[in-house]
């Protein structure tokens, strides 16, 4: 049966690595797709599988299409500080400079930055005339030679350390831009806060026509009276779309105003600023005055603003005008304007109820909130919830609750209030359900995070009744709510197809909520519900084949490992009963700093096992291992 390679790409996407390349092989047909699939973007997330990547392009070389020609984006794991990898890779000078050779077509590279200090610039690295991005180059000898043969075509770039220093004492700010005409993407990444002034950000403006994404880091922003002499001379960023200002120092309340004159074409702002000058100075009534009128004009100027994400302002202004902002941008944009807050932005005045009043309230602008419990500590979580309501767009929430509530957050009042929610995570709180709530609801929760949970009484089964779309169940370092004479954690959803699982360090409650068992259940018992439907009807003298139990384990060679138990093993684990003995060495047992032997695989019962239902699941994680 013939398939157009645009669907065979689309339906590849979902496949693992390992998968694609057993597609490659099925026919010639499909060759080509997944040939670009495997090799067209490429990430490497450790040493060992960029050794076996590279010498498969070497060995490539001699063929007519050799493998390298396809890589177009080569990229190497490294905390980004968006998403955290487990380490750095690295590379080699020499691997560095066998690039151009390599990866004739490579239009994007990016590693640990760091690396940088290791490397020489090499003149094979001008022969890639098709590289748009590298990584944030912080190594001042690298910088010139890059500039003089790559700016012209380079469509992202990233400046810090070294080389930012290597401009700023150079007074290269204003004259080096009209090199790089196709500059999409800028990133300025300061040390302790240097200090860009306005006439560097105008040469931005001026001399970077394609200029979408501008994002400052670590730096101050001083104003002079004389830099506002004659706004109407401002180049404005007309193609930038969107701002991102991470810890920025403001010197005056009037940056915000050339910042919204120069930016007004943005759709995103993203901002962590400081009004540092403040705290040298008496606040008068005449500075809040500055404040409200910049950021109403902030407001009001911005007008094809879609997205705010508001991280902090620290100001000792009080109240900080979070009221005239949203309000207005409630006012001018209407509902087209989403807001994004995490817990600092909570914090980032004295009044962070009144901030949080002000977007949900009185606006409903909410798209995506991360806070913290603590700060109502007035509030109930019922009117809190109501208060949700009126944020018809918000679908991720992220509730770290450092106070534990007696009565801990009801999951399906939570729910009730905000149907919409897609993306859920609860940290340290007790997750509850009330008895009585309307049977016929359904909700478009996808994603459930618990991470230090109390996991309530029959919560398991109201997420498996109502939440019929959850497709990503995390839970990590949790326990149950009561203690009971039971060694199992059940999740039962017979019904849900998900794409991933995850459940790391769950523990025994033998203590009640406050006192769990410092060693994490290692026992697992994992069954699709097609199956157990068919071997449910099985005689009960027969040894119950469902019951597929799994164990972690330690090597003298691995840390951790997973063995499938035999049906014998299977059935003690099943028929195991707990006592006050067991309850109470389960108790007092203290921390394991590794998982035990293969053989003491029975001593591991009475911690605890996990019986897991469900139809199917794609991606499984169990104490940090990949099943």
């Amino acid at each position: 049966m013939y398939l157009p390679a645009e669907i065979i790409k689309q339906v590849g996407e979902y496949l693992t690595l390992t998968e694609q390349g057993s597609c490659i092989r099925v026919c010639y047909a499909w060759y080509g797709p997944f040939l670009d699939l495997l090799y067209t973007k490429v990430h490497i997330r450790s040493r060992n599988q960029f050794r076996l990547f590279y010498s498969t392009i070497q060995a490539s070389r001699q063929i007519e299409d050799p493998l390298g020609d396809h890589v177009k984006e080569l990229t190497f794991a490294y905390d980004t500080g968006t998403h955290k990898e487990p380490h750095a890779v690295g590379i080699t000078r020499d691997e560095l400079e066998s690039f151009p050779d390599l990866f004739r077509h490579l239009q994007v590279l990016d590693f640990e930055p760091k690396l940088w200090k290791y490397m020489r610039y090499s003149d094979k690295l001008s022969n890639m005339k098709q590289l748009k991005r590298l990584p944030t180059i912080t190594k001042q000898s690298l910088f010139q030679p890059i500039i003089d043969n790559l700016a012209s075509q380079l469509t992202y770039l990233s400046l810090g350390g070294e080389s930012l220093g290597y401009i700023l004492n150079n007074n290269l700010t204003t004259s080096i831009w009209t090199r790089m005409p196709k500059l999409e993407r800028l990133e300025i990444q300061g040390n302790n806060h240097v200090n860009l002034n306005v006439k560097m950000l105008m040469a931005l403006g001026a001399q970077l026509p394609r200029l979408k994404h501008l994002v400052l880091g670590c730096v101050t922003l001083p104003l002079d009276e004389h830099d506002m002499g004659s706004t109407t001379t401002f180049p404005l960023f007309t193609s930038a779309v969107s701002l991102t200002l991470k810890d920025v120092h403001l010197k005056n309340w009037k940056m915000i105003t050339f910042l919204s004159l120069a930016f007004y074409h943005v759709e995103v702002l993203d901002f962590d600023v400081t009004f540092d000058w403040f705290y040298n100075e008496n606040v008068t009534i005449e500075l809040y005055e500055q404040s409200m009128d910049a950021c109403m004009g902030f407001a009001q100027l911005c007008i094809f603003l879609k997205k705010i994400i508001f991280r902090k302002i620290s100001t000792s202004v009080f109240p900080f005008p979070y009221d005239a902002f949203f309000q207005e941008i409630a006012d001018i944009h209407s509902n087209n304007v989403k807001v994004e807050m995490t817990d600092y932005a909570w914090w980032s005045t004295i009044d962070p109820v009144s901030s949080f009043k002000s977007v949900t309230v009185q606006t409903g602008l909410l798209s995506k909130a991360d806070l913290k419990w603590s700060w109502t500590g007035k509030k109930t979580d019922v009117s809190l919830f109501r208060n949700f309501k009126l944020c018809k767009h918000l679908t991720e929430l992220k509730l770290d609750c450092d106070i534990q509530l007696k009565n801990g957050v009801r999951l399906d009042l939570l729910l009730e209030n905000v149907e919409q929610l897609e993306k859920l995570h609860l940290s340290n709180v007790l997750v509850t359900t009330s008895k009585n709530y309307e049977k016929s609801k359904k909700y478009r929760l996808q994603l459930l995070d618990l991470n230090q949970a109390v996991l309530g009484n029959h919560l398991m089964d109201y997420i498996s009744q109502f939440c019929t779309s959850l497709q990503d169940l995390w839970i990590s370092n949790s326990v149950q709510e009561k203690p009971r004479r039971s060694a199992f954690i059940v999740i039962r959803m017979p019904d849900h197809r998900f794409k991933t699982i995850k459940l790391n360090s769950l523990h025994l409650n033998p203590g009640g909520s406050r006192g769990k068992s410092e060693v994490p259940i290692s026992l697992l018992s994992f069954y699709e519900s097609t199956r157990y439907n068919r071997q449910i009807e099985r005689k009960k003298e027969t040894a119950p084949e469902m019951w597929r139990f799994y164990h972690i384990h330690k090597t003298p060679h691995v840390k951790k490992q997973l063995r499938r138990l035999s049906t014998k093993e299977a059935a003690v684990i099943a028929n195991f009963e707990m006592n006050e003995k067991k309850w109470k060495i389960v108790k007092n047992s203290s921390a394991r700093k590794s998982f035990q032997d293969e053989k003491l695989w029975e001593k591991d019962i009475q911690f605890g096992a996990i019986l897991l239902l469900c139809k199917s699941v794609d991606n499984f994680e169990f104490n940090e291992l990949q099943l």
